[in-house]
């Protein structure tokens, strides 16, 4: 989950303006393979129809056999990410890299609405807005994780698959385990870094303005027919990617605004963040989504609850048969669950990951990242992954494996 809507248009402008980023399918692919590992692209539709683009890095750099590796692993961005979130800091470090050289068959999440996966079967994003942007992440657990789970295991024959979401990549998993508990049982284990269900203690001064006033900002977007949280007319204007470019030359003196406008909208410790991998950060830049997503967010802010969305006393009633969403039912939650999180996380707070601990029925792990200033974009772009991050979650995975 990232900060307010405004530092993401600023970011996306920035990120598309500099870098002319129209393909990012290709950006993913080259960035990988440039490293000397295989990628493919699978695409899977879902049982509502929509189109995803899935990234699979089946073996790691200096396999031998040049076959799949033995493991399956998914992984799931947040919200406004992609796949590319997860190959910013290279082999050493980026996880997908980590995981294919330690013997995973590498699988990574592009939600619909992102700019990898902004189809459907029958319904255009541009002309049938209303309707293709209707959903939040709840549909993403619902239908889009069981479908990448059921082609992933499909294609490799296996009867499991672990799983490792960030944030809302969380998010998703929850409402997948609760809503179609059928899947826990194809889950070896699930690792969830910065874990996103409660959100009541959060610190984000932006989001905490914003969310309030989330049945107002959804009259607002509906009136004014703008259901995608970065409109694409945003990404192709010429004048603000000219200037974007001035600002985000890589010799520009003002290169650092684009690391400050990063942090100001994710969340993560200047510390960590290598300032060679700013430009490759903003190349990637947001992956796209629907405001409902953010709007969904907004809810469990403000209500300090894990709820379905929030559609108004008529519309709730004819989906959930009540005035007011329910939660999402824990107890259905029967995979093995392994949660990690940061001290200086201002959206995902350590007592709102507290709650969650409480909530779920096979907690395996619970783990601080033992780094002070340890923040919310940390667990994909921090240069000390390998030391805090990918070790202890390596461990996890090897228990698990089938």
């Amino acid at each position: 989950m990232l900060g307010s809507c405004a530092a993401l248009v600023v970011v996306s402008v920035i990120s598309y303006g500099t870098h002319g980023f129209e393909t990012p399918k290709q950006n993913f692919t080259n960035v990988v393979e440039s490293f000397g590992y295989p990628t493919e692209v699978h695409e899977v539709e879902t049982e509502d129809g929509y189109l995803l683009n899935v990234f699979r890095v089946p073996y790691g750099q200096k396999s031998e056999a040049k076959q799949p590796n033995e493991y399956p692993v998914i992984i799931n961005h947040g919200l406004m990410g992609s796949a590319e979130n997860f190959i910013i800091g290279g082999p050493k470090k980026a996880l997908p890299y980590v995981l294919a050289d330690h013997g995973y068959d590498v699988w990574l999440c592009n939600a619909r609405g992102t700019h990898h996966s902004r189809k459907h079967r029958t319904l255009d994003p541009d002309k049938d807005m209303a309707k293709f942007w209707r959903f939040s992440w709840h549909e993403i657990g619902v239908y889009d994780l069981p479908a990448v789970i059921d082609y992933v295991l499909n294609i490799t024959q296996k009867s499991k698959v672990n799983f490792i979401g960030h944030s809302q990549g969380t998010t998703t998993f929850f409402v997948m385990g609760a809503e179609r508990p059928e899947y826990n049982d194809k889950i070896g284990v699930m690792v969830g870094m910065a874990p996103s269900a409660f959100l009541g203690h959060l610190k984000d001064p932006s989001i905490r303005f914003f969310a309030p006033n989330y049945r107002y900002l959804q009259s607002l977007a509906e009136s004014l027919q703008v259901y995608e949280l970065i409109p694409k007319f945003l990404l192709s204007n010429e004048a603000l990617r000219s200037i974007s470019k001035i600002l985000c030359e890589e010799d520009a003196p003002t290169r650092n605004i684009c690391s400050n406008v990063l942090l100001a909208m994710a969340g993560y410790t200047p510390g960590q963040i290598d300032p060679d991998t700013i430009t490759l950060i903003v190349s990637t830049g947001p992956g796209g989504a629907s405001v409902y997503q953010a709007l969904h967010y907004a809810q469990l802010v403000t209500t300090g609850r894990f709820i379905k969305y929030d559609w108004g006393s008529k519309e709730n009633l004819k989906r959930y048969n009540s005035t007011k969403p329910p939660e999402y039912n824990f107890n259905n939650i029967k995979s093995p669950v392994a949660l990690m999180y940061g001290e200086s996380d201002i959206v995902v707070t350590k007592e709102d990951v507290e709650i969650l601990a409480t909530h779920l029925p096979n907690l395996v792990d619970f783990y601080k990242v033992p780094y002070e200033s340890w923040s919310h974009m940390d667990f994909v772009w921090a240069k000390d992954l390998d030391k805090y991050v990918n070790k202890r979650l390596l461990r996890i995975l090897k228990k698990f494996r089938e």
